[in-house]
């Protein structure tokens, strides 16, 4: 897992999201899949797939039929990566208040029926949870 000095960028986190979702893909792959949704500049990927590579987060083989192709892949796990930054928005912004940061969705947002019986089910899953052996994180 990249290190706090390590973060990775927002501009970083839309090339990891093609290479969670596709890899292992040759940087032309990422290319094309961006260039769909931005104007961004081949180079500019390229350099965000440098700085991935250069902080742990993606790592990389030579094609073995073409040593000019590279196909990369994560070396952190989407949902971990995902899991570390919840946590520290948590610290940061709510104090590590589960209840205040939840609650402030719920009356902020506009949550679907559906969704409200989502997080239902979870809360009344979670409280069954801890229930049964005590005190379940």
């Amino acid at each position: 897992m990249p290190g706090k000095d390590h973060l990775i960028t927002p501009s970083e986190l839309i090339v990891m999201k093609v290479i969670w979702k596709e890899q292992p893909c040759t940087a032309s792959n990422i290319v094309e899949y961006i260039s769909k949704q931005s104007d961004w500049h081949f180079r500019t990927i390229k350099t965000l797939l440098r700085n991935l590579v250069a902080k742990q987060a993606v790592g990389f083989h030579v094609d073995v039929h073409d040593s000019r192709v590279y196909h990369y892949y994560a070396l952190i796990q989407e949902e971990d990566y995902l899991k570390q930054e919840r946590e520290q928005f948590l610290k940061l912004y709510y104090d590590g208040s589960m209840s205040t940061l939840l609650t402030g969705f719920v009356k902020d947002s506009s949550m679907t029926p559906e969704e409200v019986q989502q997080l239902r089910s979870l809360l009344n899953r979670r409280m069954g949870e801890q229930g049964e052996g005590g005190n379940t994180k």
